[in-house]
């Protein structure tokens, strides 16, 4: 079961199933509302999401701002969420990067300043009190070994304070990530956000052909639908709100949402599944966790039952 809410979260990676909450609250409410709402004894850690340095005004030098917020949240709104959390036990990551966030940080170490910003993103951790970093660039064509580069000093920056360091991974970027990056994470978060069968292959690819150790690979599952061509994505609960029987299947469509366009989406029954696989793995991650819809067909509630 994730943890208790009279728990204390350690530092470091556990040897249990963990239960990852990706938070992207801009788009809805602050950290402040959230931690009243959010059910953190159903969940091990979660993963604030994003947080980044500006953008340069023009070349990145060493004189470029280099400090570390969330877009939309206060410093006194990351606190609360982190105090309430780490209250019930539950660890506190910041992801850095993210699909075109991720060029906030690629600015950086695409010109020798890994050292820097690896020094700013520390600041911004010990400040706040977190309890790790996730890494996710979702940029192939920038990798290679600036990627290695700035891994290695986010290892060597945070696992001798016993932080973790973990990454945002997919099938389709392991041809850019160097192998020797790949391996000094604490936990892959392997974006699969698809079908059942996909998540085995995803789960067989890093166990079987990258030869990770299986606690140490989260099934990344989706609490939102995309559409055939992936140019448009709705959350689970809108889907559900457009077509009230959608969490009884995995596609739906030819209704009033976005003009009848069908999304795909995982659905109660095989979201329970990729729970028990993931369960036999490192656990389950979730992007993200305004998205899922109200009981009695939350998500998060079928991961629970499952976990």
């Amino acid at each position: 079961m994730p943890a208790s809410p009279s728990a204390s979260p350690q530092s470091g990676p556990s040897s249990a199933p963990h239960l990852i909450a990706y938070l992207f609250a801009g788009k809805e409410s602050n950290y402040t509302a959230l931690s009243k709402t959010i059910q953190f004894g159903k969940i091990t850690d979660i993963y604030l999401a994003f947080a980044d340095p500006p953008k340069c005004q023009g070349a990145c030098t060493p004189a470029s701002d280099m400090r570390f917020s969330i877009d939309g949240e206060t410093d006194a709104d990351i606190d609360t969420l982190v105090r309430t959390a780490h209250g019930a036990g539950v660890r506190v990551v910041a992801s850095i990067g993210g699909g075109g966030g991720d060029q906030r940080i690629i600015q950086f170490y695409n010109v020798g300043l890994t050292e820097p910003v690896v020094a700013s993103l520390r600041a911004f951790v010990v400040a706040h009190n977190l309890d790790g970093v996730d890494f996710d660039i979702e940029d192939p064509s920038n990798m290679g070994a600036p990627y290695l580069t700035f891994t290695t000093a986010l290892t060597a920056a945070f696992h001798p304070d016993g932080k973790l360091v973990t990454a945002a991974v997919a099938k389709y970027l392991q041809g850019s990530m160097p192998d020797a990056a790949l391996r000094q994470f604490d936990l892959l978060n392997i974006m699969n956000y698809s079908s059942l069968g996909a998540a085995v292959d995803a789960l067989n690819f890093y166990a079987n052909q990258e030869k990770i150790p299986a606690a140490k690979l989260v099934l990344g599952v989706p609490f939102f639908g995309s559409s055939d061509d992936d140019s448009r994505e709705e959350s689970y609960k809108n889907i559900l709100a457009a077509y009230p029987n959608a969490w009884k299947v995995d596609l739906a469509g030819g209704g009033p949402l976005d003009n009848g366009l069908a999304f795909h989406y995982v659905g109660e029954s095989t979201m329970a599944q990729e729970t028990q696989l993931g369960k036999k793995y490192g656990g389950i991650m979730f992007w993200d966790l305004t998205d899922d819809a109200p009981a009695p067909h939350s998500l998060l509630e079928v991961i629970e039952t499952n976990f």
